[in-house]
């Protein structure tokens, strides 16, 4: 059985007879105690400093030191070993002085036992054990501590360094395009009034040449386009206008926009709308841009004599209208398929690729049908052809409030409902009016449902005391606004809040919502 490691104890003490009683209690209870002694506080400093002991056991009055001062002077040179005083005096005083100057524990001359001193040195030892890990614990702490501010204040350098090169980054994608932009419109009007005869005649060669380089012109503000508005998602600063508006407005402006390019290829395109008008909860305006990407894809991608369908119709879901855009061109890959909507990424169209854009579009598209509240799949076969199918929600405002909850990464904040009332409201135009102002004053995390031409529901991400901040602010810019409008003055508005059994949580607010909405659709003339 291994023997276990000797305790080194240092007997402080200028008594031989107390020395001799103190050794034989220690010899009595462990034969593993070793000591050394020493007369006086200069003997003991030498010994300590060239040799490691486990404990020192200090008699307070000595020749050369006497009282605390002596615990003092021996802590200070080792501040890891523990010391016990001793003195033969019980003295409550004494032992708290002895205690508060560094001492382990107190031990009175006249009551030295054996098992009862081994007890009190071997407490001693785990408890300065036990302080030196804490102390060691704190230091180190303290240390890091320390590396974490000069951490953190690198980090506070470089992401200043980062903002400024962001900021940077965003003004330059911002002038580039603004400057790219005015020149592009110039050389397309220029071409346009070339190719159409407006200053000369041109034979068909070369119409359908200046064709082609309004294309082109139309490519590159597209890449433009592109550009501002990932520059705009990533800083986000894209300012959303969603409303409910009529799907076949929003398909004929893309009609408009991409019949041009779809003649000078030769290629077919072709409108089916559903029976009967369909109304949709989008921002027109990005909407717009996002089909107008994916018909201008299936263009490209058509062969010369192909054909794109732009079809609209209800989703099975009842709560989504769809907008498909069909062509029976080449088809994508299945691998392709995984990876088109990427940033910079282009499909392989049956193994040809079209280099004409960053590889923006479709990563764009996909991020502005998400904050419209829709989705964009889609399905290809070599060979057949391919569907892009864009669904857009139906003006519910309940299911709409469901997706703004569930589109958020964390858990959403409070929400309030708001009815604004306009009493004096005379006609379309003024109602029109003052919605575009409405949406042109909130952020994109608030909703905005028109119940009638003067009744809106407003559903404000953030608690009452921020809605009456933001009520504050438009108040002010509504009056300005109204200062300045052409067609005279509107009528002013009136704000009110709905009681929502006292929660500001979406679940409450969204089931007065659906309440409200529903008894406001009962009440329209058929």
């Amino acid at each position: 059985m291994e023997s276990l490691q000797p305790i080194r104890i240092l007997l402080l003490e200028d008594d031989s007879i107390d020395a001799e009683a103190v050794a034989r209690q220690l010899s009595k209870s462990s034969p593993n105690f070793e000591f050394t002694w020493a007369e006086t506080l200069v003997k003991a400093l030498e010994v300590l400093g060239s040799t490691k002991h486990d404990l020192i056991i200090a008699d307070l009055a000595v020749s050369d030191s006497s009282g605390t001062e002596t615990i003092t002077k021996l802590r200070n040179l080792c501040s890891e070993t523990p010391v016990i005083a001793l003195t033969g005096l019980d003295n409550d005083e004494v032992e708290r002085e002895a205690i508060d100057a560094g001492a382990q524990d107190y031990i009175v001359k006249g009551e030295l036992h054996g098992q009862a001193l081994a007890r009190t040195i071997l407490h001693a030892i785990h408890r300065q054990v036990a302080e030196n890990q804490t102390r060691e614990i704190v230091n180190q702490l303290k240390v890091s501590q320390e590396d974490l501010k000069e951490q953190k204040q690198l980090l506070l350098q470089k992401n200043e360094k980062l903002e400024k090169l962001y900021a940077t980054s965003q003004e330059i994608v911002d002038n580039v395009s603004h400057d790219l932009r005015t020149p592009l419109t110039v050389i397309k009007d220029y071409v346009a009034i070339i190719r159409d005869g407006l200053v000369g005649d041109v034979n068909q060669e070369q119409a359908e040449m200046l064709s082609k380089i309004l294309g082109r012109a139309d490519d590159l503000n597209g890449m433009v386009d592109d550009l501002l508005d990932k520059s705009k998602l990533e800083a986000g600063l894209l300012h959303l206008s969603r409303r409910t508006i009529g799907l076949d407005s929003i398909i004929q402006r893309v009609h408009m926009l991409v019949a041009n390019r779809a003649d000078t290829k030769q290629v077919s395109l072709q409108l089916e709308a559903a029976d009967g008008e369909i109304e949709v909860y989008c921002d027109a305006e990005k909407i717009t841009r996002v089909i107008t990407n994916l018909a201008t894809n299936a263009i490209k991608f058509v062969p010369q004599g192909g054909n794109v369908c732009i079809r609209t119709k209800l989703s099975s879901n009842g709560e989504d209208a769809l907008v498909e855009v069909v062509d029976d061109g080449p088809g994508i890959e299945s691998a392709e398929l995984k990876k088109i909507f990427g940033r910079f990424e282009q499909a392989s169209h049956n193994g040809t690729k079209q280099n004409s854009g960053v590889g923006l579009g479709l990563n764009i598209a996909q991020k502005l049908a998400t904050l419209n509240f829709g989705s964009i799949d889609v399905d290809s076969e070599v060979g057949e052809g391919t569907v892009f199918r864009l669904s857009l929600p139906l003006p519910d405002p309940a299911c709409i409030a469901t997706r703004m909850a569930e589109g958020r990464t964390s858990e959403m904040g409070p929400v309030c409902l708001l009815a604004l009332d306009i009493p004096g409201m005379q006609d379309q135009r003024q109602s029109d009016d003052f919605e575009r102002f409405i949406c042109g004053s909130f952020r994109a995390e608030d909703l905005l449902f028109r119940q009638n031409d003067d009744r809106w529901l407003l559903l404000f991400s953030g608690n009452h005391r921020d809605a009456k901040n933001w009520m504050a602010r438009t108040e002010s810019d509504f009056s300005q606004m109204n200062r300045n409008r052409p067609f005279g003055p509107l009528p002013n508005y009136v704000v009110t809040f709905f009681d929502c059994s006292g929660r500001d949580d979406i679940e409450a607010v969204r089931d007065v919502l659906r309440d409200e909405w529903s008894q406001s659709r009962e009440t329209v003339p058929n």
